[in-house]
């Protein structure tokens, strides 16, 4: 068996865990999953494979992507941004308010991520064809 169809498993098992996570109420492993999945896929993209290459660092990897290709609106970047600083209160909030409060709270946040996970796929196919033969599928 060949990497891809290996990833392609890693990568549907993950979308539908977030999937049926948000459908049971459990907002903050939905979110979580989708920043993973999100992640993932820019590594992907940008062929990112050090580990220690921070989600805001791929983010700007993706930044310098979009300015070689002289791409004049990188609204997905603004969103990949406001996204991660968004995790980053929810863990806070976790850490501070406990998981019940922060789960209802999330809510909200959890669902933008679905869709925003969704919308990524989308986007980074129209540079590489590749995003949803690897797996990512999301819809």
């Amino acid at each position: 068996m060949t990497q891809k169809p290996i990833l392609s498993f890693i990568i549907n098992d993950n979308e539908k865990a977030a999937k049926d996570a948000f459908a049971r109420g459990d907002y903050l492993q939905a979110f979580l999953l989708i920043h993973t999945l999100l992640e993932s896929l820019l590594r992907m993209f940008l062929n990112e494979m050090d580990d220690r290459t921070t989600f805001a660092a791929l983010i700007s990897k993706y930044e310098q992507f979009l300015n070689k290709q002289n791409y004049p609106i990188k609204t997905l970047v603004k969103e990949l941004r406001e996204f991660n600083k968004r995790r980053n209160r929810i863990i806070h909030e976790l850490w501070k308010k406990g998981y019940s409060y922060t789960n209802r709270q999330a809510k909200s946040a959890s669902n933008t991520a679905l869709m925003l996970y969704g919308l990524s796929i989308e986007f980074l196919e129209t540079w590489n064809s590749e995003m949803k033969r690897i797996g990512f599928r999301y819809t």
